[in-house]
């Protein structure tokens, strides 16, 4: 049966969750697929978009997730004012039952991320290539602008809230990886959601790194 580009990014993707990164080279991804690697550009024109494919695979589900709506907003952020309600948000800045709310679609974000291997790099590298097109960012943006933020404000901090998000993963999958603990990371980034978005988050009780 022909090669086809579904074929080289589900062995992609097999290779990614089964053995890092490191391992997915574009060799070892014709090996895979008994092919001779310049088979493989015939689908992707080189791996740097055979990743930022595999990224868009990773986080696919942030488009139609139920999640990423405020029907319950992460445990440790809760609203300590806004500069402004728009529409979809009450006066305090939280946003209404049902309508986008951005703390809950960069949560989902982080979730999606890690729980593939060497996530964070992956995706970080969709990003650069294309920093506003990874589909986190026009969610947050539809979010952030309807609590009153111009277009460019609402760009620049849904920027700054995924890539705080890759970074949080980052360091949570690197120590992972060095068998370190990670027991601090999830409230750590929802403590940083909430400095981003203007939010009062619960205290951290421990001060380890």
């Amino acid at each position: 049966m022909a090669l086809n580009r579904d074929d080289v990014v589900d062995a992609a993707w097999h290779i990614l969750q089964s053995y890092g990164l490191g391992d997915l080279s574009m060799r070892r991804l014709a090996k895979e697929l008994e092919v001779q690697p310049g088979a493989l550009y015939w689908h992707v024109a080189n791996k740097q978009e055979l990743l930022a494919v595999l990224a868009q695979r990773m986080v696919a589900p942030l488009a139609a997730d139920r999640a990423v709506r405020n029907d319950a907003a992460p445990r440790a952020v809760r609203s300590a004012g806004h500069d402004g309600a728009g529409p979809g948000h009450s006066d305090d800045g939280r946003t209404e039952p049902g309508h986008l709310d951005p703390a809950r679609v960069a949560a989902e974000f982080r979730r999606l991320i890690l729980a593939v291997r060497d996530g964070a790099e992956v995706v970080g590298v969709a990003h650069a290539l294309d920093p506003l097109d990874l589909p986190p960012v026009p969610l947050l943006v539809a979010a952030l602008s309807a609590t009153g933020l111009t277009q460019r404000t609402a760009e620049n901090t849904a920027l700054t809230l995924v890539r705080f998000t890759l970074g949080s993963v980052t360091a949570q999958q690197t120590r992972e990886a060095m068998g370190l603990p990670t027991t601090d990371s999830a409230p750590r980034f929802e403590a940083g959601l909430a400095l981003i978005l203007g939010r009062e988050a619960v205290p951290l009780e421990r001060s380890d790194p």
